[in-house]
C-alpha cells in the first residue's frame, strides 16, 4: 500500500541547480482530502492570478470556481472527462478562461497570459498549503452551457484544488499513477 508520504518523496524532483522551495515542491497530485478552502484563501489565489503580468497588461483571464457539494460545483464538474473523473472529489473545481479579443483587435498571447496567471494562482495555492492539478480533458462546450458562458469568454483549463489526499485510501490504480516518479527533459539554452 502506498502512503501519501511515500508519493511525496517520490515526487520530489532531481535538481540540477537549486529553486525555491513551492517550485521544488509543487506536484500535481489526483487525490485530495475532503476538506473545504477557506473563501479567505480562495480569494488569495484570484488575488495571486490578478497580479500576473500580461501582454500590454489586457489581463485576458477569466475565472469560475465552485466548492465542492454545491450544485455550482456539479454545473463544472459534469463537463469533466471520465479520465478526470477523479477531480470530483476535489473541495474546490477552478474553470480558467481567457478572451482573445481587445479594443486593439486579436489577443494571439491571451492564452499564455492565462497560463501564466494560472501558474501565479498554483504557486499561491502551494504556499498555503494546497495542491492543484490543472486538465484539459474537460468537454469544453458542455462547461459554456452549464455555466453560461458566452463570447468572448473561451473556456481553456480546468484546475482541482485542495490538500493532498490519503492515498492509502485511494483506488489502487490512481495511487500507482500518481505513484510515478517525476521525470523532465533537459532545457534546452546556449550562452551567446
Amino acid at each position: 500500500m502506498k502512503t501519501t508520504k511515500q508519493i511525496i518523496e517520490i515526487k520530489k524532483p532531481d535538481l540540477k541547480a537549486d529553486i525555491d522551495q513551492i517550485l521544488k515542491n509543487r506536484f500535481s497530485p489526483s487525490v485530495f482530502l475532503d476538506e473545504e478552502i477557506s473563501d479567505k484563501d480562495i480569494m488569495s489565489l484570484f488575488e495571486a492570478a490578478r497580479w500576473s503580468p500580461s501582454c500590454f497588461n489586457a489581463q485576458p483571464w477569466f475565472f469560475y470556481y465552485a466548492k465542492n457539494n454545491t450544485p455550482s460545483f456539479e454545473k463544472i464538474s459534469s463537463s469533466l472527462m471520465s479520465g478526470n473523473s477523479w477531480a470530483k472529489k476535489a473541495p474546490l473545481l477552478i474553470l480558467g478562461c481567457y478572451i482573445d479579443t481587445t479594443s486593439h483587435g486579436k489577443n494571439i498571447y491571451a492564452q499564455y497570459d492565462l497560463g501564466q496567471s494560472v501558474f501565479s494562482l498554483i504557486v499561491q495555492a502551494q504556499s498555503l498549503g494546497y495542491y492543484a492539478h490543472q486538465m484539459a480533458g474537460f468537454d469544453k462546450d458542455k462547461a459554456k452551457q452549464n455555466i453560461g458562458i458566452n463570447e468572448p469568454v473561451i473556456p481553456h483549463v480546468l484546475i482541482a484544488v485542495g490538500k493532498i489526499g490519503d492515498y492509502e485510501k485511494a483506488d489502487k490504480q490512481m495511487a500507482d499513477r500518481d505513484f510515478a516518479k517525476r521525470e523532465r527533459k533537459e532545457v534546452f539554452y546556449d550562452k551567446i
